[in-house]
């Protein structure tokens, strides 16, 4: 009975890192590329519905992109 206890506590502790390195991986990704992304696009397109033509909107997003990806790096990598 105490072989069963103790593979399952190793097991339990087996996947609770596994659990910790994909919540890791998916806030990195998030916070690297979909943040960024996201606003860069919100970007694009309200400068579009603004009608300040497809370079300034590409331009903006880009800017955009650029700025968050380094905004959340600085504050929300830990």
């Amino acid at each position: 009975m105490e072989a069963s206890m103790a593979d399952d506590l190793t097991q339990r502790a087996i996947d609770a890192e596994e659990n910790q390195k994909t919540y890791q991986s998916v806030m990195r990704v998030s916070a690297e590329i979909g943040v960024p992304f996201s606003l860069a696009l919100t970007m694009f397109f309200t400068n579009l519905v603004l009608a300040n033509g497809v370079g300034a909107a590409l331009i903006a997003a880009i800017v955009v992109y650029v700025f968050v990806f380094f905004v959340v790096k600085a504050f929300f990598s830990h």
